[in-house]
């Protein structure tokens, strides 16, 4: 019979395009089971507010609307747009969200007849007081997995401040692990995903990955395809952080080190043919919450 001190709940959603799995630990099952709804609630509504599908989600209307007037969005929405810009200037154009067209162009998001100039980048977005988006010409955007990993971080902070002591929220491997243990994370091969390509060890960290799935993607403006590398994972405090690195190491691998170190991050990549490596550049102390197995 197991103990109230060992109690464990998990559910799973269709949300965010892919399915959202909440697992939550403690003594009290009804304690538990409403951090769970709270957690489920919180990515429901970054999900309305983030959607690209949606048409009457914040990102529907900036893409419609943002051009030439500006749109009024949900301090959540602003929050992730300004996160995005942050990690396009840092990364020098490599993460941009304005890469939209061409997701639409490989039929990896719907044609919504959004109109967008072939030279259109995140700098031409401006965000102004604490509410306000703006595009100074044509564009559209996709707040993608950045929206998600966002949505991961959010439900995280709903469980505890609903007394979940411990647990782990993940968004189709976006993930966040919270409480006091680390817990034990597979990634699965891109390439084959049945196949467990390694294991990871978290302790109040966050993952991501971003794999080839799909012969053709690319990510961001590099224009680089990563026939060789096929999969990074990036281990980081916050789930947004961990997502937008993955497209920036993907893209530029070793010359992303430094952004790495900023966040105090450490990411694996993963080639076709050869062994896993490392790019380790956290503190000791984090890097001791990260274990690559």
């Amino acid at each position: 019979m197991r103990s109230r001190s060992s109690i464990e709940i998990r559910r799973c959603r269709p949300l965010l395009g892919t399915f959202v799995e909440i697992t939550a630990r403690g003594g009290d099952e009804r304690l538990l089971a409403r951090g769970i709804e709270a957690g489920f609630d919180t990515v429901a509504q970054v999900n309305r507010l983030m959607s690209f599908h949606d048409p009457l989600s914040d990102v529907s209307r900036m893409n419609r609307e943002a051009f030439p007037k500006g749109v009024s969005v949900h301090p959540w929405t602003w929050q992730v747009m300004r996160a995005a810009k942050r990690f396009a200037e840092e990364s020098h154009g490599v993460f941009d969200i304005t890469v939209a067209p061409l997701l639409t162009k490989w039929n990896y998001l719907p044609d919504r007849c959004y109109r967008s100039g072939p030279t259109s980048t995140s700098r031409d977005i401006f965000l102004r007081r604490d509410d306000e988006v703006f595009f100074c010409r044509n564009l559209f955007v996709d707040l993608g997995g950045i929206a998600k990993g966002f949505a991961v971080d959010r439900a995280v902070e709903a469980l505890k401040d609903n007394g979940v002591g411990a647990g782990i929220v993940n968004a189709g491997g976006d993930l966040r692990t919270f409480g006091p243990d680390s817990q034990f994370i597979h990634l699965r091969h891109p390439a084959e995903p049945t196949r467990i390509a390694g294991a990871v060890r978290l302790r109040e960290r966050a993952m991501a990955t971003s794999g080839i799935y799909f012969e053709r993607q690319k990510h961001g403006r590099s224009g680089r395809t990563a026939r060789e590398l096929i999969s990074v994972s990036v281990a980081a405090a916050e789930c947004m952080v961990a997502d937008a690195l993955t497209k920036v190491v993907f893209a530029i691998r070793e010359e992303a080190a430094g952004l790495l170190a900023r966040y105090r991050a450490d990411a694996l990549l993963l080639e076709r043919d050869g062994a896993p490596s490392w790019m380790f550049h956290s503190p000791r102390d984090i890097r001791d919450r990260t274990r690559f197995d």
